[in-house]
């Protein structure tokens, strides 16, 4: 065989076969030596949240609403569609795409209110019948363990409330939810209102201690809300004490935005609220650094000036100190009141048993308690006078009967007790419009003339002139 046969004949050598990190080197020189990466237009087809920028790079408009750092919001230049669809399908990225679905959808389409309506509506019912017995507990004032009985009551009558949340525990959490729910409220009332005012007066709570009651009065939208903040118990009722409780309260509610908003106070008039040097308004005023009205209660005024105006008539003593005795005569015995009773059923008349004279309704109180003398007299002077038959009672009872029974049947006392009615029931009707929350000032107003014009009328028939 000669050379050239034999060079022919040989088989050329195998291509050496590349490995994989010579290739993943080699596709790194290629793109940083030859190949230019640019954007393309055309992903924002397929990837909407893509947006790209000379000064940025690559950006999600997505991720840049709801994340502060990271590649794809201070910006990426690698222009390549698997970066593009590597942060499209990261975790990251569909977190935030589902807070932007869950902002755009509409509420009645929401995922989470269709949770809520698809819960089973038994279990709704069960829910609605607990809060209702632990609103009743909390708005009555009644002991936590009565929740319990009510829950067994709810379930001798056949309601379905279910084995759980029956406990004192549970009545607790239930009326700690419903007052954080009506905070909520109020706060958010508070917050859109202008202006503000503040109602206070004292108390005493069951532990006898001193306690001051707040209210807040204010207008949004022309809707007049007045609403409860709280009680505050004070160590003495000085004006001192109350007022550092009256600013803690409302700041424990309200911050310090209520010191911006106060523009008057409304209370009993008493001299530790009123007064000039260091009542409890001045002292208000003082912390808020600008004027705040002081309001006298308007109810109250009119009880003060009835009580100055007959506080010399000695007639009107009398006669206010035979109601109160004739009151008290009945309240403490079964007896008179049993015997009071069987008087008024033989005349065939309605039981009218005498009221107490005063009252938180202050001159409502006076009408009401003439109003039971004058209409029960015939019922009560007949078993007053039964009372004089001897035997038929103790003698201290049959005394006392006797000394009522006089004062009944004095024309004067009778005369008084009618006019007084006359007038108290005029008195009377303004104060029940000013303790209307539905009164305007235009109401007041006319009621006030109307009390004027038929107080002077009855002054021109007693005395025979007029103011």
């Amino acid at each position: 065989m000669s050379t050239l046969d034999s060079y022919f004949g040989t088989q050329p050598p195998l291509k050496r076969t590349k490995t994989s990190e010579e290739k993943k080197d080699s596709q790194k020189n290629y793109e940083k030596s030859k190949r230019k990466r640019s954007y393309c237009v055309d992903w924002e087809k397929d990837f909407t949240w893509l947006q790209n920028s000379d000064d940025e790079g690559m950006t999600c408009k997505t991720c840049k609403k709801y994340e502060k750092e990271g590649q794809w919001v201070e910006g990426s230049s690698n222009f390549r569609i698997e970066a593009v669809r590597k942060h499209g399908s990261s975790e990251t990225h569909m977190k935030n795409v589902k807070k932007q679905m869950a902002t755009s959808i509409p509420p009645s389409e929401s995922t989470a209110e269709k949770t809520l309506l698809m819960m089973k509506k038994a279990a709704f019912n069960k829910l609605t019948l607990l809060f209702r017995n632990a609103h009743y507990i909390g708005k009555n004032n009644r002991p936590y363990t009565d929740y319990i009985s009510l829950c067994a009551l709810d379930k001798a009558k056949d309601l379905d409330i279910g084995d759980t949340y029956m406990t004192d525990k549970s009545c607790q959490m239930f009326i700690h939810a419903i007052s954080s729910a009506r905070q909520n409220e109020q706060d958010d009332i508070i917050k859109n209102s202008s202006f503000i005012s503040v109602i206070s007066d004292g108390s005493t709570d069951v532990s006898s201690k001193e306690a001051e009651i707040i209210y807040v009065r204010c207008s949004v939208k022309c809707r007049v809300s007045t609403l409860f903040i709280g009680v505050k118990n004070v160590a003495k009722a000085d004006g001192n004490n109350i007022s550092i409780a009256i600013s803690t309260l409302l700041t424990e509610r309200f911050q310090q935005s209520w010191k911006d908003k106060l523009i008057a106070m409304g209370t009993d008039g008493a001299s530790v609220m009123l007064g000039k040097s260091s009542g409890v308004v001045k002292r208000i005023s003082d912390m808020t650094s600008k004027p705040v009205h002081a309001i006298h209660c308007s109810a109250h005024r009119i009880e003060l000036a009835y009580k100055d105006a007959i506080k010399m008539v000695k007639i009107w003593q009398r006669c206010d100190a035979l109601m109160l005795n004739i009151y008290l005569f009945y309240k403490y015995s079964p007896l008179n009141r049993s015997n009071l009773q069987a008087s008024f059923k033989s005349l065939d008349q309605k039981m009218l048993t005498p009221t107490r004279v005063g009252g938180t309704r202050w001159v409502p109180h006076h009408e009401r308690a003439l109003t039971t003398i004058l209409q029960g007299k015939e019922a009560i002077t007949q078993h007053l006078e039964q009372m004089q038959v001897p035997g038929e009672s103790r003698k201290d009872s049959s005394a006392k009967a006797r000394n009522f029974l006089k004062a009944l049947k004095d024309k004067n006392v009778s005369f008084w007790l009618h006019f007084m009615l006359d007038v108290i029931k005029t008195l009377s009707t303004v104060s029940r419009t000013v303790q209307s929350k539905n009164s305007t000032v235009g109401d007041v107003y006319n009621e006030l003339e109307s009390c004027k014009t038929i107080l002077n009328k009855y002054m021109k028939r007693v005395w025979g002139y007029t103011y």
